[in-house]
């Protein structure tokens, strides 16, 4: 099981909302491209492929707890039965309580890592929106820590202002005399919270910012 499947399905049966990559739940449902794979409902934990019998669809399902899905000559076989795919009830568990407004506005300070070349990795926060290197106070710096605070804290202020909560994060770098400063959201807020540093830098000259995708 991969990580995303791990981290998604766990903030799923938990009732907690989590977006990571294609997958996304709101603590109700699980999502996978937007289509629904899987619902609490009163009665129970129903699943479906929504109509996509792909590889991933079954990854992420498989993520569920009494939930066992193989695939013989194109079939697909759930707990040992053909299925077709179509809602099904797995269980009767009751619910987990959601708490939306809690959830909303939760953290997740996961890092993330990009090869940047056979040597070195560059490190994110995976739900940063906006970025700015800091290369210290010296006369002779190329990124001056002032400018990197100021600049994101115009974003901070700015995300403040559209009732989106921001954590300010800093990592380290592959220079030994740089760090790397980042705004990050939670997870809800994440895709509103890039378009509108998106539409800030369209909009504004900066020198360090820039946007974390």
């Amino acid at each position: 099981m991969n990580q995303t499947t791990t981290k998604v399905v766990n903030a799923f049966l938990n009732g907690e909302f989590l977006k990571v990559g294609n997958s996304y739940t709101d603590g109700k449902s699980l999502y996978l491209f937007n289509n629904k794979i899987a619902e609490h409902k009163l009665d129970g934990l129903y699943v479906s492929n929504a109509g996509w019998a792909s590889r991933t669809t079954k990854e992420r399902l498989n993520g569920i707890l009494g939930v066992r899905i193989h695939q013989a000559k194109h079939k697909w076989y759930l707990n040992g039965d053909e299925w077709d795919g179509n809602w099904i009830r797995i269980n009767q568990n009751q619910p987990p309580i959601v708490d939306e407004e809690k959830s909303k506005k939760k953290f997740n300070t996961s890092i993330g890592s990009e090869a940047l070349d056979g040597w070195r990795n560059y490190d994110f926060p995976t739900y940063a929106v906006a970025g700015a290197n800091d290369t210290g106070s010296w006369d002779d710096s190329p990124c001056p820590s002032n400018v990197s605070a100021r600049e994101l804290e115009t974003v901070r202020d700015l995300l403040k202002k559209n009732k989106i909560p921001t954590k300010f994060m800093t990592l380290k770098s592959s220079n030994v005399f740089m760090v790397r400063n980042f705004v990050v959201v939670p997870p809800y807020y994440v895709d509103n919270a890039r378009e509108i540093v998106s539409q800030y830098l369209n909009d504004n000259h900066t020198r360090l910012l820039y946007i974390v995708e």
